[in-house]
């Protein structure tokens, strides 16, 4: 039987920072890039469910994007033994070209997407929370997740939970390497809350989530060693938003 949804760090070791003409020509203005690896017995992400109403309103989600089948609710597998690694190294593309869930051949992260169908007979506006389900020993303080909502969004957005960093120690880290810019965390416990405006009948909207253990990040340390994660994704009417 197949584990969905949770992320547990077994083994730590490090390696050095590796400087070499090769690389430099690979990643051009990236550099050096100092890699942590991470190995953990379960590395999965996310459940995406629709609330009640949203079902009720018939909104439903599929990881078809014709629609054949459809539910209310989607779990992503678990990557096993899976490593950290720095983000130049994620293959969004791939990823978002990959219906379900994608699993890197290096076991170093894990995708999913999915659709949203509006099947009712009017326009309805919803809400997108992301939640940290369950975590210990603090795994979250190394997760980044990248967010793409819409086939159009070809950037997405980058959620990690905020580093306390001096701008120097941030460069030294992230700049020099050309990391995007990343958005902190809503809360401790909320990654983001998104609106999705407007979905108006029959429109079907695709979503892809990508979730790793970021090597670069200053909290990918031993501290999270044995600790584990899994995320919600809970999608329901805006108007609700307010009673959640």
């Amino acid at each position: 039987m197949k584990d969905y949804g949770v992320v547990t760090v077994k083994k730590i070791w490090t390696k050095r920072r590796v400087v070499s003409t090769l690389l430099l020509i690979f990643i051009g203005l990236f550099g050096a890039i100092a890699l942590l690896t991470y190995y953990g017995q379960h590395v999965g992400s996310f459940t995406i469910s629709m609330s009640d109403k949203a079902s009720k309103h018939s909104i439903y989600l599929s990881t078809d994007p014709s629609f054949a089948s459809y539910q209310p609710r989607l779990m992503c597998e678990s990557l096993e033994n899976a490593k950290n690694v720095p983000f130049i190294t994620i293959k969004q593309k791939y990823v978002k070209k990959t219906n379900g869930t994608y699993l890197s051949s290096d076991k170093s992260y894990i995708g999913y997407t999915f659709y949203l169908k509006n099947m009712s007979e009017e326009s309805v506006s919803l809400n997108a929370t992301l939640e940290i389900a369950q975590s210990t020993n603090h795994v979250e303080d190394a997760a980044w997740i990248w967010f793409f909502q819409g086939e159009d969004d070809q950037n997405g957005t980058i959620y990690q939970k905020e580093d306390n960093l001096t701008e120097q120690e941030y460069y030294e880290r992230y700049g020099q390497f050309d990391y995007p810019v990343t958005t902190p965390f809503k809360t401790d416990d909320v990654v983001f809350s998104r609106i999705i405006p407007n979905v108006e009948k029959d429109e079907v909207i695709k979503f892809t989530l990508i979730l790793w253990l970021e090597g670069q990040d200053p909290d990918c340390n031993n501290s999270i060693v044995g600790g584990s994660i899994n995320f919600n994704l809970n999608i329901m009417l805006y108007s609700e938003s307010d009673e959640w």
